[in-house]
């Protein structure tokens, strides 16, 4: 009788053991189907997630600190011709603290006319370095000034009607500015990037080549431009507006009063008369129904035939 007691306290022992064992195999079980699941659905995530970057060294500037206007890093290119009010804007935008007085810890100017024009007094004053003639050679210089700096703060150069006088290469060798314009914003040192800005003038839209146009975060049209070039314009541009002819109503609806200006942001996607009264958004469209057609209005163009006499006189 004792015998049978003992033998069925350890079935009884035995069948514990092996439930016991039995629903950890199950748990374990459950946790592989688990983990396969969670690797399917991995798996299928086709969703494109932000890849995480110390922001402290990849500093490209607020967006929103000086808007409506670009960021601290930025690219802009200013077109107008001769007495349109180019050396007016820069002298606002880079030597009043209402802009980027204060954003830039050393200014270059590089440009052949500013000593001769009496609005840049100031500018050409206040500037860490002017230099009359454009090389290759400097801007190198220039660059390798930046990247050897290890302090933080940022440069700018201003490249003031020099365009004309470089030679972009359609095809081989890329020259000088082409290659700094898309790079700019990753030129700094092993502690930071965003250490330069960049701003070019030019009296005609021809001389800004594509790698210079897709690398923009702002365009600045001042004064009137010959038929042919705002229809070119208004090809390469199209974005604002969604299409030529909006894009020719913007820029009729910029033009009010004597030297406004069309301020077309690429990093806001806005386009404004001035740099204060908003006309197009990408979000919002058109602010309010266009007063102008989409047609080139006579009165905001050049004659091509009289400019070109007048140039040649």
């Amino acid at each position: 009788m004792i015998m049978l007691t003992m033998s069925v306290k350890y079935q009884h022992t035995d069948f514990k053991k092996r439930e016991k064992e039995e629903k950890e195999n199950k748990k374990l079980e459950k946790k592989k189907d688990k983990s396969k699941i969670s690797e399917t659905k991995e798996e299928e995530d086709l969703t494109i997630y932000p890849v995480r970057v110390e922001e402290d060294k990849n500093n490209q500037g607020d967006p929103k600190k000086y808007y409506p206007l670009s960021s601290e890093v930025h690219l802009h290119l200013i077109i107008g011709r001769v007495k349109a009010g180019k050396s007016t804007l820069l002298n606002s935008l880079y030597m009043s603290r209402r802009f980027y007085a204060d954003a830039f810890k050393v200014r270059i100017l590089i440009s052949s006319t500013a000593v001769n024009d009496a609005v840049n007094k100031y500018l050409l004053e206040d500037f860490d370095y002017v230099f009359t003639e454009y090389t290759p050679q400097l801007l190198e210089t220039i660059i390798e000034m930046v990247e050897q700096d290890e302090e933080k703060g940022r440069y700018l150069i201003i490249l003031d009607d020099i365009i004309g006088s470089v030679n972009f290469k359609r095809q081989g060798k890329v020259d000088e500015i082409s290659s700094l314009v898309s790079k700019y914003r990753h030129i700094g040192n092993e502690v930071q990037e965003g250490k330069l800005s960049l701003c070019l003038t030019t009296q005609y839209w021809k001389y800004f080549p594509g790698i210079l146009r897709n690398n923009a975060t702002a365009y600045y049209l001042l004064g009137a431009f010959p038929e042919t070039e705002l229809k070119k314009m208004a090809e390469d541009l199209s974005f604002f507006g969604g299409g030529n002819k909006e894009f020719i109503q913007i820029f009729n609806e910029t033009r009010d009063e004597e030297f406004d200006f069309t301020y077309l942001s690429v990093q806001h996607l806005e386009a404004r008369r001035n740099h204060t009264d908003l006309i197009w958004s990408k979000k919002d469209g058109f602010v309010k129904k266009p007063t102008t057609t989409g047609l080139i209005e006579e009165n905001k163009t050049l004659d091509t035939d009289k400019e070109e006499n007048e140039l040649q006189s």
